[in-house]
């Protein structure tokens, strides 16, 4: 699709823009399963499980793209003017993903995503506080975003847990 950096950007951009004023989400749910009979039934609840999000990370990244381009560095005013259709987007995507039921054996791969979440908040958070502020505070906050934010860990735990680069736009 495209090289990690951009990738990265457009998760950046995508999450920096779907923005909720309180900053809160659901996240997964772990709800318990049964206990497994075999390792391979165990698996395969992991991988359907991950294949669930995955499809609604890609379809998420699809409706982000559409709106804007996938763009990162938009200007404050379209910023503003996508932040609502851009909260909706991301209250569906936590609505669908706290539906999804987590296989015991998945409870890891579940935290890393929740933790992955919890850091877009708050770049979703420090975001909107700055273009509160202004155009130039906006620019500053972009700017710093691009700096750091591919390099923080939860990401990276996210990506070993198995789930598409796509859930970026999350």
């Amino acid at each position: 699709m495209c090289d990690m950096g951009r990738t990265r950007a457009i998760a950046i951009a995508a999450s920096g823009c779907v923005l909720v004023a309180g900053c809160s989400s659901a996240g997964p749910s772990a709800v318990p399963g049964p206990a497994s009979v075999s390792s391979s039934s165990s698996s395969g609840a992991v991988q359907r499980y991950v294949s669930a999000v995955d499809a609604l990370c890609d379809g998420l990244e699809q409706k982000i793209v559409a709106l804007n381009g996938g763009q990162f560095d938009i200007p404050l005013k379209d910023f503003l003017a996508q932040l609502p259709q851009h909260t909706k987007l991301r209250d569906d995507f936590d609505r669908q993903l706290a539906a999804i039921v987590v296989p015991q054996a998945a409870a890891a791969k579940a935290r890393a995503l929740a933790a992955y979440i919890a850091f877009a908040n708050k770049i979703d958070a420090a975001r909107l506080r700055a273009a509160r502020q202004g155009a130039a505070a906006y620019q500053r906050e972009i700017d710093a975003e691009q700096q750091s934010a591919a390099s923080d860990p939860s990401i990276a735990a996210r990506d070993a847990a198995g789930f598409s680069q796509s859930c970026n736009a999350r």
